[in-house]
């Protein structure tokens, strides 16, 4: 009996421990729900409080880009306001029905569709023309003013002067300030100097395409092949130009020759006789056989000579610089040699640096 009793209180003991740990797991968990929830809302409201700090920061930061939009746009307004009416009334007036009414359609509207459409092209396209829409907005600005002036000229001339102006106030401060704002000096510096350059890449391209050689397939189709090189626009054609400092282009004799200048050359070794070295006839007069004589030597023939068939070796050439260097008897130009010895302009300025620095090195 007693066992039994015991048995009792154990159990009414072991379920009061159970429901006191379901009570306080209950607690816990409406406690940890009641943070979860004021987490949340914290969240949230922190949250809100960024998006409306975002959005008020937006606005200000459209207010203060279009700050000059929010003064002109009601000055636009304020001239509708007061020419559109008195415009559609005219308009009844002079045709007599209400097709008159939207008259000022044509007047007010024409000239704000041509002045919005030129700000969102020079916004979204700067590159595109507005040559066009600029006519436009200046077309419709004095059919504006016209008919206005003629609305106001019946009663008299300053109530047409008034009338007019009031018509076209906003357009003109729109086109002043949003449509066409004005540029600091460096800007419209730097854009004369680009449409000069664009003027200049245009008209080189279009002489270039007048006198690019044209190829053609087998099966008729034709294009442009183009030389490249530095050119010159001149007249109605491109000239070769050379640059001081930026490479010439040689032919592959050059190329080769210029590759021999480089090197190590003796400049008395002569490898052919000197009527095939020297270019100028008579500033030699050595012969096959070698054998000198007392007589002197004949006049020099004035007449230019005719350029050798022959190709020229590296050693020829110089031979024939050096001799023209010591005739000459003071440093010779890179001209001066090219014109002689009929050679390019870059083997020019070689030969001239070697053969000045050999016979004139102080000079």
């Amino acid at each position: 009996m007693s066992t039994w009793a015991e048995q009792r209180r154990a159990d009414r003991t072991a379920e009061r421990n159970a429901d006191r740990a379901d009570r306080v797991a209950e607690r816990d968990q409406d406690r940890k729900d009641a943070a979860e929830a004021a987490r949340l809302k914290e969240k949230q409201t922190a949250a809100r409080a960024a998006a409306k700090t975002q959005a008020r920061e937006k606005r200000a930061k459209w207010r203060r880009e279009h700050a000059v939009e929010l003064l002109i746009y009601p000055l636009a307004v304020v001239s509708a306001v007061m020419a559109v009416p008195a415009m559609a009334l005219f308009g009844l007036d002079l045709y007599d029905n209400p097709s008159g009414l939207v008259l000022p359609l044509l007047s007010e509207l024409g000239v704000w569709a041509f002045a919005i459409a030129l700000e969102v092209s020079r916004r979204r396209h700067p590159e595109r023309s507005t040559v066009k829409l600029t006519a436009g907005v200046a077309v419709f600005g004095v059919m504006a003013f016209g008919m206005n002036f003629a609305h106001g000229l019946e009663r008299s001339l300053l109530a047409g002067l008034m009338m007019g102006s009031v018509s076209i106030a906003g357009v003109l401060a729109h086109q002043f300030t949003v449509g066409a704002p004005p540029r600091s000096r460096a800007e419209r510096a730097r854009a004369r100097i680009e449409r000069t350059a664009e003027r200049r890449v245009a008209k080189a391209r279009r002489l270039a395409a007048r006198q690019a050689v044209v190829e053609l397939a087998a099966d008729g189709t034709a294009r442009l092949v183009y030389v490249p090189g530095l050119y010159l626009p001149k007249g109605r054609k491109l000239e070769a130009a050379t640059v001081s400092g930026l490479p010439v282009p040689v032919d592959e004799w050059d190329a080769a020759l210029a590759d021999l200048l480089a090197g190590d050359l003796d400049p008395h070794v002569s490898g052919a006789s000197d009527h095939d070295l020297d270019p100028i006839p008579g500033a030699d007069l050595g012969g096959s056989g070698g054998v000198a004589v007392a007589d002197p030597p004949p006049p020099v023939d004035p007449t230019p000579p005719k350029q050798a068939t022959r190709t020229r070796t590296a050693k020829q050439v110089r031979a024939a610089a050096l001799r023209l260097a010591r005739k000459n008897g003071k440093p010779v130009s890179a001209e001066f040699l090219r014109r002689e010895l009929r050679i390019a302009p870059a083997v020019a300025r070689t030969l001239r640096n070697d053969v000045n620095a050999e016979l004139y090195p102080n000079s």
